[in-house]
């Protein structure tokens, strides 16, 4: 693995430990990696933590671009269409999207964030990506 790789790993870690203590108080998590971000921990974050997880996820989109495109191979669809959906949002326009979503929608919190975004960005500016 590459210095790089690890180091967005470990972003995206602490990402994941940072919402740990909401989990702990809804339920325990065997580990971070079991840690899925969801409606509640999301509304019981606070902006920047929301931010920083944002930046988590679009680094791992980041990287399996750069794994694809140095291996010559293509890119998933799931993350072009997420990368190609959130191009000309900015972190506080994709957080608050996504709040308005859980707000709007009280009885889905159980859904992920990066669920949120499939259904509330990605599907609604193209409406064929399932």
């Amino acid at each position: 693995m590459s210095r790089i790789t690890l180091t967005l790993a470990g972003l995206c870690l602490a990402c994941g430990l940072t919402f740990a203590a909401p989990l702990a108080n809804a339920q325990e998590a065997t580990s971070a990696r079991d840690a899925v971000v969801d409606g509640d921990m999301w509304l019981a974050s606070s902006p920047e933590i929301r931010k920083a997880f944002l930046i988590g996820a679009g680094n791992m989109i980041a990287m399996e671009v750069a794994y694809a495109q140095r291996r010559s191979q293509a890119v998933s669809p799931a993350s072009e269409r997420t990368r190609q959906a959130v191009a000309n949002l900015s972190l506080d326009q994709l957080s608050d999207r996504v709040t308005r979503w859980y707000q709007a929608n009280p009885e889905r919190h159980d859904v992920p964030v990066m669920g949120v975004i499939w259904l509330d960005v990605v599907r609604a500016g193209n409406p064929t990506a399932h």
